[in-house]
């Protein structure tokens, strides 16, 4: 290694730790991010919390942004045993999920692409949202007729009325999503008439447009805005399917999403019953530990979510087509008729069942042991 390199890795090396160092001192002293989610118990002092946030970073090499989520902050209650690095839960998803090793290909990328799942998905005749179009910057095609036109053409069908969402292709996390109504050749966003030059400028990949859910009434009661969708983990052996972990996302404030990093409630389900367990979550710097609804008011234990027996049937069956794939976190939504596949994600998250599951840890790392 030359002298130049070396200066330049440690250039990058000093300054990621300046941002490391900054970013413990805003978790430690950031009223936002570091209000506790049990204010009801007493908690540690801030030298304690700072010490611990340091030891987290020096021990497993990354930032512990959910110290307070996961109730770390409180004096009787002690996680750590139960709760995994990001990074080594990353590491031991990935390794069972992208290096099998039984074949020189991997069906990961029927999940990451969009429309490619639609069409897996819908080909086995299991419900999901109808694909109607593939549009970029420049052009759209219209998969009805199998044929591509200038992004213009988007309102020159005056045949088409559609009510639905923009979904990046392979966009995660509802990352740059959006609702998009046509009708008479208009084109609304939000309640709001747009251009074609406006949606040009939304526009800054290649995107799907889906039809919009119509979800159960249930499912609306609690945040009528967005599709509020059910998280189910399925994990594949060689002889079954088993369900790992079931949450339901609910989106909060009036937006078009249920996504915990844009601000909704995670709650966990009872996998017997299907019932709402316990209290509602929002991801560090939204909120706190909620037992109701923010907005609706609805309390969430004991909410009944319909078709709940059908969804885990669903997923469980379609993971059985894809058992090169270890773990699945699979978005489902809960129309009038049933159950309906969103997606499904190789690379689910794994701290919601970390914040709402105390034995996460163990059954997370005894699956990942399992052939």
């Amino acid at each position: 290694m030359n002298a130049s390199t070396m200066s330049r890795q440690l250039t990058r090396a000093g300054r990621g730790s300046v941002k490391a160092a900054r970013k413990i001192w805003d978790l430690t002293t950031d009223d936002r991010l570091s209000r506790s989610y049990y204010p009801d118990e007493p908690t540690k002092s801030k030298p304690r919390v700072l010490m611990e946030l340091l030891w987290w970073l020096l021990r497993s090499g990354e930032i512990n942004n959910y110290y307070y989520v996961y109730g770390l902050d409180r004096k009787a209650v002690d996680r750590r045993k139960e709760l995994l690095p990001y990074r080594q839960f990353r590491r031991l998803r990935n390794t069972r999920n992208l290096h099998t090793g039984r074949r020189p290909y991997n069906y990961v990328c029927v999940l990451r692409d969009k429309f490619v799942f639609s069409q897996f998905v819908g080909s086995l005749g299991i419900a999901t949202p109808r694909s109607l179009a593939l549009l970029d910057a420049e052009r759209v095609t219209w998969l009805d007729t199998n044929v591509t036109l200038p992004l213009r053409a988007i309102v020159e069908r005056t045949d088409v009325t559609f009510d639905g969402f923009c979904k990046k292709i392979g966009g995660i996390q509802g990352d740059g999503a959006f609702p998009l109504h046509i009708e008479g050749g208009s084109l609304i966003v939000r309640d709001r008439r747009i251009s074609v030059s406006d949606l040009r400028d939304r526009l800054d990949d290649r995107y799907l447009l889906q039809e919009r859910i119509r979800q159960h009434e249930a499912m609306s009661s609690l945040h009528s805005n967005s599709v509020n969708t059910v998280r189910l983990i399925t994990f594949a052996t060689a002889s079954t399917v088993q369900l790992f972990a079931a949450a339901m996302r609910i989106g909060t404030h009036g937006k078009s999403v249920d996504n915990w990093a844009a601000g909704g409630v995670i709650v966990s389900i009872d996998p017997e019953c299907g019932e709402l367990r316990g209290e509602g979550f929002h991801k560090p710097g939204y909120g706190g530990r909620v037992p109701r609804h923010p907005d609706s008011g609805i309390a969430f234990e004991g909410f009944k979510i319909p078709y709940f027996a059908e969804a885990v049937e669903l997923v469980s069956r379609l993971h059985g087509y894809l058992r090169d794939i270890h773990s699945i976190g699979w978005d489902v939504a809960i129309t009038p008729e049933g159950p309906t596949i969103i997606e499904g994600n190789d690379d689910w998250e794994g701290g919601i069942p970390m914040v709402l599951e105390r034995d996460f840890r163990q059954r997370f790392l005894e699956m990942c042991r399992t052939k």
